[in-house]
């Protein structure tokens, strides 16, 4: 008689990304509660396509001790590339478990900015690089070191430990190790650093540089960081420059360049002249400055620059950088937002990816709110910031996701919420071409909802592209080869406000139908969803019905918890 076996699995790359033709591996976690000699028969795919490769492996398994084994991956690929991974363990041809995965090849992280953050580097962090682990599992190939410097004025610690304008007493040695263990693990480190901040004593020593209000106070954050003048032809932008090129010759490989908001605009005192600085019109060449100069230390190197609320989004968009982000406050606030900012980000970009720092403040440690509630919203963020064709900023560190604009407030999460959250990043990471592809377009208000038909969906609820309350977000991108089309769940919850949790998830919609308009012979027709253990794409059966404008496709989605997407590929 067979002994009865159950088995606990885990399965991930061994980076976060590869570079094309480099050697990878998925590392499948595997522990038995009895001895058993095992197969592991790995399928790796793109989309719905044919396995690329098949593999099997044994894996002999003694009782309750863990066994890694290491299955090579296909990184083929120029510029960027998405996989899926699909694992059978087996004993003697019969299926004990299942489990899937996802990775992708890209020629630079800027492909697919993929950004998380770390904000714990004290010396007691020294040989700890849980942390490290952790952004791999989650797929992130590109990390803010957030707060991790000397001074805004002065970024390189003169020692391996001293103590930040914060307070906070951190190791620079341990901020090289942590550096170190992302290269490892195909993770860029991008070295936060502050476009316009001093300190006190610095801004005293040099009044001239400073940014006054018109009634002659100084700009200044908490009294403690002090706002200096970045117009072309201050001392004080050669010398931040300076600093950030002497950051990434140190061995980062960018910089995150923050600023506040505010001032927009602001009175200087160079040369002992009083003239008003406009900030929006200084910050694209202070960009493209800083830019230069870093690729002298580093010809791969990559900037972020912060638009605070949006500003000023349409002067940076088009600067020398990686990526266009966006720090998230209100007077956006809605989930349908969320998408507006991403739209237009992505047209004032000319095809940049977007990231969003969106932060969850419902999951403060000291608010005291319900987990379950925190989670119920923050599933719906990610949705509409993924399906909207925009990145996340919010994991980070071990397991932590942030909370507010001050990294180190950030709130673990509980496990069965790491479980979800891997989905979705492994399903961001298996369809990123279909996510955020620079060829992406918009059809979402002229292919459904209103007068449109060439996309429409019966059921128990209504189907809209607004992001109404109450109703399901349908969202809809074309792709040479493909039409894409977003379900989001909106159905039955007290509110559409990002930012806050949720008393329950949305109602479950089962077994509504859908058509959409066939402007060409289809291929095939397939859904996935993260909200599902199986993140395959799965084909959807349709029929052939007339339509007003030819010819559709009709079909049954057979559910929809959060999101869910179709595709079509086209013959």
């Amino acid at each position: 008689m067979t002994t009865p076996i159950s088995l606990t699995l885990d399965l991930y790359p061994d980076k976060a990304q590869y570079r094309p033709h480099e050697p990878g591996f998925l590392l499948v976690e595997l522990t038995a509660s009895a001895s058993a000699d095992l197969v592991i028969r790995t399928e790796i795919r793109k989309l719905h396509e044919a396995p690329l490769s098949v593999q099997t492996a044994a894996a002999a398994c003694e009782a309750g001790k863990p066994l890694l084994v290491r299955v090579p991956l296909v990184t083929a690929g120029t510029d960027w590339e998405c996989y899926g991974v699909e694992i059978t363990v087996l004993r003697d041809g019969e299926t004990l478990a299942r489990a899937w995965s996802a990775y992708d090849v890209a020629d630079h992280w800027r492909r697919a900015p993929r950004y998380g953050f770390l904000s714990d580097f004290r010396s007691e962090e020294e040989g700890d690089l849980r942390d490290a682990d952790s952004l791999r599992r989650f797929h992130l190939n590109v990390v803010q070191f957030y707060d991790w410097m000397y001074r805004h004025d002065q970024l390189i610690p003169p020692a391996d430990e001293f103590v930040d304008p914060m307070g906070r007493p951190l190791s620079y040695k341990v901020v090289r190790e942590k550096l170190d263990a992302l290269h490892e693990r195909g993770i860029a480190g991008m070295a936060y650093g502050a476009v316009y901040a001093a300190l006190k004593d610095y801004r005293e020593a040099h009044p001239e540089l400073g940014l006054y209000k018109r009634t002659g106070e100084p700009f200044e954050l908490i009294d403690l960081f002090f706002l200096m003048d970045i117009s072309p032809d201050s001392p004080w932008s050669a010398h931040i420059v300076e600093q950030f090129r002497q950051v990434v010759a140190s061995g980062f490989d960018g910089i995150h360049m923050d600023q506040y908001g505010f001032p927009k605009k602001a009175v200087r005192r160079l040369h002992g002249r009083e003239e008003t600085v406009d900030l929006a019109a200084c910050y694209p060449a202070l960009i493209d400055r800083a830019k230069e100069a870093v690729l002298t230390a580093n010809p791969d190197a990559g900037l972020i620059f912060n638009n605070v609320s949006g500003y000023p989004l349409r002067a940076t968009a088009g600067a020398d950088q990686e990526a266009v982000y966006i720090e998230v406050w209100p007077p956006v606030v809605h989930l349908r937002e969320l998408k507006g900012l991403i739209d237009e980000a992505k047209l004032a970009g000319g095809g940049k990816p977007v990231i969003l720092s969106a932060y969850l403040p419902a999951f403060y440690p000291k608010a005291g709110n319900d987990a379950e509630w925190s989670e119920n919203g923050a599933v719906l963020t990610m949705a509409a910031i993924f399906a909207s064709g925009g990145y996340h900023l919010l994991l980070g560190e071990d397991e932590k996701l942030l909370t507010m604009a001050y990294y180190p407030d950030y709130a673990a999460m509980r496990p069965s919420f790491v479980a979800e959250t891997r989905r979705y990043y492994d399903f961001i990471v298996q369809y990123g071409k279909l996510l955020f592809d620079s060829a992406l377009e918009d059809l979402t208000y002229t292919y459904t909802g209103g007068v449109n038909t060439e996309i429409r969906f019966e059921g128990a609820a209504v189907f809209a592209p607004n992001g109404d309350p109450d109703k399901v977000w349908t969202i809809v991108k074309r792709l040479p080869g493909y039409l894409v089309v977003h379900l989001l769940n909106l159905v039955g919850l007290e509110d559409d406000l990002w930012e806050h949790g949720k008393t329950t998830r949305p109602e479950p919609q089962f077994g509504f139908t859908g058509t959409i308009l066939l402007e060409q012979a289809p291929a095939g027709l397939y859904w996935a969803s993260p909200d599902v253990e199986d993140g395959s794409p799965q084909a959807l059966p349709f029929d052939i019905v007339p339509h007003e404008q030819g010819e559709a496709a009709r079909f049954t989605v057979p559910s929809l918890s959060v999101w869910t997407m179709l595709y079509v590929e086209w013959a």
